[in-house]
């Protein structure tokens, strides 16, 4: 029941930054996305990716010693990264890459590798929040490194530069 609610939790955080990048926060180019199925799918992927990116950035800066370790904080947002990586590919439905989407289209025509890519993601994060709660920072941190890398295996083939 506590990972629902904690499921539940960073689902309406997802959501909230999600309304956030729809009203041109974070948005490529400050593009205006529509209220279809295709811009929603963009505005949840949008949230869950900021949501991502806030929570290693925590986790990289007290792993790499650039902000204090807070051994709780450490390792819930591991846990955290760990549900929010489950989260990634439902927000890449058909025909989502909408204006202001850095989504290439090859996340489509190459859809069982990038699903694979996001499975690898999934991994990484899981075996970072296990080794988190088993040992902390000291015996965790260096996977913060794996999550990094597997976040790059995904992002350098299906989403585009910015410019």
């Amino acid at each position: 029941m506590k990972t629902l609610s904690r499921t539940s939790a960073l689902v309406g955080a997802a959501l909230a930054l999600s309304m956030l990048a729809g009203c041109g926060q974070g948005s490529s180019g400050g593009a205006a996305v529509d209220d279809s199925p295709e811009g929603a799918a963009f505005q949840y992927r949008q949230g869950v990716m900021r949501a991502i990116a806030w929570k290693t950035g925590q986790l990289r800066g007290m792993a790499q010693g650039e902000i204090p370790v807070d051994e709780a904080v450490f390792r819930k947002s591991a846990a955290d990264l760990a549900v929010l990586a489950k989260m990634t590919t439902e927000g890449f439905i058909p025909n989502s890459a909408v204006a202001g989407s850095a989504a290439l289209p090859e996340i489509w025509t190459n859809w069982n590798d990038f699903v694979q890519k996001s499975a690898d993601f999934e991994n990484a994060a899981q075996a970072l929040a296990d080794g988190a709660q088993s040992g902390g920072v000291q015996a965790a941190g260096n996977l913060v490194q794996a999550v990094g890398q597997s976040c790059g295996g995904c992002h350098r083939p299906y989403r585009r530069r910015a410019e």
